[in-house]
């Protein structure tokens, strides 16, 4: 990595989602969502949006059916506009692994978040993209840690 990447690791590790069980032996079955609990600890000023990278293994899209990312949506309520998706595009020049989520800069205030993953829920189950979470990373202008 060139010293002039401008992302910082939040969290690092193998989450399954989808909906085929021991698909990657090498990760932990987390099912169709997951919810990433994120601490802002500052913004840099001014109305930039704050960017996180996804890194991922296996993203397939069928019928163009992308993943969906929430930012502090609770659960028992309607599901918000989408902030991100996770998709088979090269949004990244030679990266189709890596997703850029863009939170508008209003919406992330310093304090709790919560950045929700869910596996198309349009796709009929069985044909549902199974797909490893390796990585979340914030960008330089904000501060991000995982957990509350």
């Amino acid at each position: 990595m060139s010293s002039s990447y401008p992302y910082y690791i939040v969290w690092t590790g193998a989450l399954h989602l989808g909906d085929t069980p021991g698909v990657f032996m090498d990760a932990q079955y987390a099912g169709l969502l997951v919810q990433i609990p994120i601490t802002v600890t500052f913004v840099s000023e001014g109305t930039d949006p704050i960017v996180f990278v996804i890194t991922t293994t296996e993203v397939e899209i069928f019928d163009n059916k992308k993943h969906p990312i929430y930012w502090d949506w609770t659960p028992g309520t309607p599901l918000p506009t989408p902030v991100g998706y996770i998709d088979d595009q090269d949004l990244i020049t030679g990266q189709p692994e890596k997703h850029l989520l863009s939170i508008p800069h209003n919406s992330a205030t310093v304090g709790k978040h919560w950045i929700t993953i869910q596996v198309n829920p349009e796709t009929a189950a069985g044909l549902r993209d199974d797909f490893v979470l390796r990585r979340l990373e914030a960008h330089e202008s904000i501060g991000a840690k995982i957990g509350w």
